[in-house]
């Protein structure tokens, strides 16, 4: 039986870069969605993620293609195509070819990262994730790890409360408030206490830290960490990205900022934030080792105390597409972002 048994690879946002790392003018290739993609800026800031193959005779574009204006232009015949996939101009002296028009995946730019729009079908976005207002945090950190394993499993991590104190070793935890989904959000809180760093000399003192869980499907995740004791908030993105159904991108990033009244100093909360994301890394790498060997039991014996893993995967089915298109359920858009 295949580890992850689900029928396709799950609808709705994804992460595929750091907005910071696309420069003007600058060509990038990947591989996502079992499907070969190129990522580009125009010369007026938009980021556009397109078909690597150029439709005219299929020479990949992100091998030698390059950004003109607004258009990217092909290597091989010098088709240039603009932001919305139609092709602008032959190198013929003729009319543009209409037929001749470059598949695009739809594209924001959201919280320092760049997210494109995945459906199994083809269709549009039927929800959005929304602006967060960046004036008063740090600029990110952040860590890309390859992971054999998919991402409905490394987002589950967020209300599998059973595994905290066995596989990271928090003292203790609890949900502040239950776990509640709106469409394609999920939200929930909890309280976790934690040994202060691996340092012997510090005995036991401990530190508490309250996480407030923000899920937008199954490929962005927003945690608000507040840790009282030291006087800051945290922000920490957990972003998965499936390049086959088996096998992923997963992207963690921090940023950090001085809770109101805080005694803390600018100059040291950015060293902090740099701890505190070694910190973040040590657990994620905790869990990886687990998702790498594990495999989905579509009928799980669950506990007390495992926290609502059922509800999750209820939830988390909408991202499927079952049968045929009418089995995803219709997610209405409530008006929390735009493009």
């Amino acid at each position: 039986m295949a580890r992850f048994p689900f029928p396709s690879l799950p609808s709705g946002w994804f992460v595929v870069e750091l907005a910071h790392k696309i420069r003007r003018g600058s060509v990038h290739r990947f591989r996502y969605f079992d499907r070969e993609l190129v990522l580009y800026r125009t010369k007026s800031g938009q980021a556009r993620v397109v078909d690597a193959f150029c439709p005219h005779l299929g020479a990949h574009l992100g091998h030698g293609g390059r950004v003109d204006g607004e258009d990217i232009v092909c290597p091989f015949h010098g088709f240039r195509f603009d932001v919305e996939g139609a092709c602008s101009r032959t190198p013929y002296g003729s009319a543009p070819a209409k037929r001749v028009r470059l598949g695009q995946l739809p594209c924001r730019e959201r919280c320092g990262v760049v997210l494109v729009w995945f459906d199994p079908l083809g269709r549009p976005p039927k929800w959005e994730v929304p602006e967060l207002d960046l004036g008063s945090w740090s600029r990110i950190v952040s860590h890309r790890y390859r992971v054999a394993t998919h991402p409905q499993e490394t987002t589950e991590n967020s209300v599998d409360f059973g595994h905290f104190t066995e596989l990271h070793s928090f003292s203790s935890a609890s949900m502040s408030s239950p776990l509640e989904t709106d469409g394609p959000q999920l939200r929930t809180s909890y309280r976790v206490t934690k040994p202060l760093l691996p340092l012997r000399v510090l005995g036991r003192l401990a530190v508490r830290v309250d996480f407030d869980v923000h899920v937008w499907g199954l490929g962005y995740s927003l945690v608000e960490v507040s840790v009282p004791r030291f006087g800051v908030q945290l922000r920490e993105l957990v972003l998965p990205t499936p390049i086959s159904d088996d096998l992923l991108d997963l992207r963690v990033a921090s940023m950090i900022r001085r809770l109101p009244g805080a005694p803390l100093s600018g100059l040291v909360a950015y060293p902090l934030l740099l701890l505190t994301f070694r910190a973040l890394r040590a657990e994620v790498e905790r869990d990886i080792p687990i998702w790498e060997h594990k495999k989905y039991c579509e009928k799980p014996g669950l506990a007390p105390g495992d926290g609502p893993v059922g509800l999750y995967r209820r939830w988390a089915r909408q991202f499927y597409v079952w049968s045929d298109e009418d089995s995803i359920p219709m997610v209405v858009d409530r008006g929390t972002g735009s493009s």
